[in-house]
């Protein structure tokens, strides 16, 4: 009995310390390449890099609201904006040195995102998805339309970083400044998607009437997470501003609020990294269709993400870890097992968990 104790906790924990190996491992290799990708790579990767930081983080911003929330947002770029706007303005209305401008224009999108989300968690489903679209389009005409305070349509011109992070074309400075900013950002969503907050969030997503039952105030979690996601969209929007140099209505635009969306899709929404890996994905389509199909990027895209959700519902990273590629038919080998062990195939292609899955 000892032995067999023995073994079921050896069996448990192996994997649990390979899987922790490879993540370090992994982290340590990704950190390297990051730090002297700038020094090896022209000027035109890097400034892809930021972009794609900027876009990773954007779309985890919101994955906090979709992926575990359980919230489709259609104007997630409304927050994006007002960061972006905030610090903007704070240079050039204000006076504001850049850094400070950074720290506070993220506060004014959680300000939007406090106002907007005392509302928007009072609907659920399409209806939450709507009015969002609409508190979107709200901040839109607004950044359009006062064009004395805003700029309007031209936007606000001139807005660089200091000059120790600012170099033309593009300072290697700003992307080791970007990226630790996305870092940071990331290890902190990653720290309250785990925390009791987060797996409250979950709980609220797969059945909020039982969460409300259990003693869950529903709106108040939604409306914290929501605040939250605002904040960090208008993170990624303050660090897009100074790398851009302007900005214009078009960051509240639908158009941008697709992009966060599209990459939780593409990724994943129920994995962590699902949208860091679609982000990156998604520039590669843009860069490459965009550059043989200039009027047709649009539709490659789409057809592209029909593809993934419909063979894999889950995402990319979904697609990983759930070994769902083995379950298609050009990913049956014959006398490889479609399913992991311990599972059962059912005559459908879906398979029930056994052993410690099926508890």
């Amino acid at each position: 009995m000892q032995g067999a104790l023995r073994k079921g906790l050896v069996g448990w924990r192996v994997p649990v310390v390979g899987v922790s190996v490879l993540a370090v491992v992994g982290w340590v290799l990704f950190l390297g390449a990051s730090l002297v990708f700038p020094k090896l790579a022209p000027v035109f990767w890097v400034q892809f890099a930021i972009d794609l930081f900027v876009l990773t983080l954007f779309g985890l911003s919101l994955n906090l609201l979709m992926g575990y929330g359980g919230m489709v947002s259609f104007g997630h770029a409304a927050y994006y904006a007002l960061g972006a706007y905030a610090s903007a303005l704070l240079v050039k209305k204000a006076g504001l040195p850049m850094p400070l401008a950074f720290v506070l224009g993220p506060f004014f999108a959680a300000g939007g995102a406090m106002v907007f989300g005392f509302f928007a968690v009072r609907l659920t489903a399409i209806y939450f998805a709507m009015l969002t679209l609409a508190f979107s389009q709200i901040v839109f005409a607004v950044v359009f339309k006062w064009t004395k305070f805003t700029g309007g349509d031209d936007g606000i011109q001139g807005v660089w970083p200091i000059k120790a992070l600012a170099a033309p074309p593009v300072s290697d400075n700003y992307y080791y400044f970007s990226l630790g900013v996305v870092l940071v950002c990331a290890l902190l969503l990653y720290l309250i998607v785990n925390s009791p907050f987060g797996y409250t969030l979950r709980a609220i997503r797969e059945n909020p009437r039982r969460a409300e039952m259990a003693g869950v105030n529903v709106r108040l979690h939604q409306w914290v997470a929501f605040v939250i996601a605002g904040f960090f969209a208008g993170v990624a929007g303050s660090l897009f501003v100074f790398f851009q140099g302007s900005v214009n209505p078009d960051y509240a635009g639908v158009a941008r609020s697709t992009d966060p969306l599209i990459v939780a899709l593409l990724g994943g929404m129920h994995n962590y990294l699902g949208p860091a890996v679609g982000a990156l994905l998604y520039k590669i389509i843009f860069f490459y269709v965009g550059r043989q199909f200039p009027f047709l990027w649009q539709l490659i895209v789409g057809i592209i993400l029909l593809g993934v959700i419909l063979l894999f519902p889950g995402g990319i990273m979904g697609a990983i870890t759930e070994r769902r590629w083995r379950r298609l038919p050009f990913g049956r080998r014959k006398g490889v097992p479609t399913v992991a062990p311990g599972e059962v195939e059912t005559p459908t292609g879906s398979s029930v968990g056994g052993g410690n899955g099926g508890r």
